[in-house]
């Protein structure tokens, strides 16, 4: 009883161990930050290649568009010609080149 009241508690390993935990310490941060490094390099992967399929989508759908078919229809006995509307603010006409023809 008397050596456990004169103990101050010091060990002979408290050195190595302290340095040994701060070894541990270090060495769990560097492994957080490779971790985090490849998690973000992940995402940006992830990114670009989804970034790439939307663009392929968008020009597969653009490339799938059927172009107007382009018909000439008769000229009206009254001299009004076909147009049609190509989109937007755009119409096509159609007998406009036969008004002054020789055939008529």
């Amino acid at each position: 009883m008397i050596r456990i009241a004169y103990s101050t508690g010091s060990s002979t390993l408290r050195g190595p161990k302290a340095v040994l935990a701060v070894l541990a310490a270090v060495a769990g941060l560097l492994l957080a930050a490779v971790a985090a490094l490849f998690a973000a390099a992940t995402v940006v992967v992830a990114a670009v290649v989804g970034t790439a399929l939307l663009g392929l989508a968008a020009l597969a759908g653009r490339l799938r568009r059927q172009p107007a078919s382009v018909t000439r229809g008769p000229m009206g006995e009254d001299g009004v010609i076909e147009a049609r509307k190509v989109g937007g603010h755009e119409w096509v006409a159609y007998g406009w080149s036969d008004r002054d023809s020789p055939e008529r």
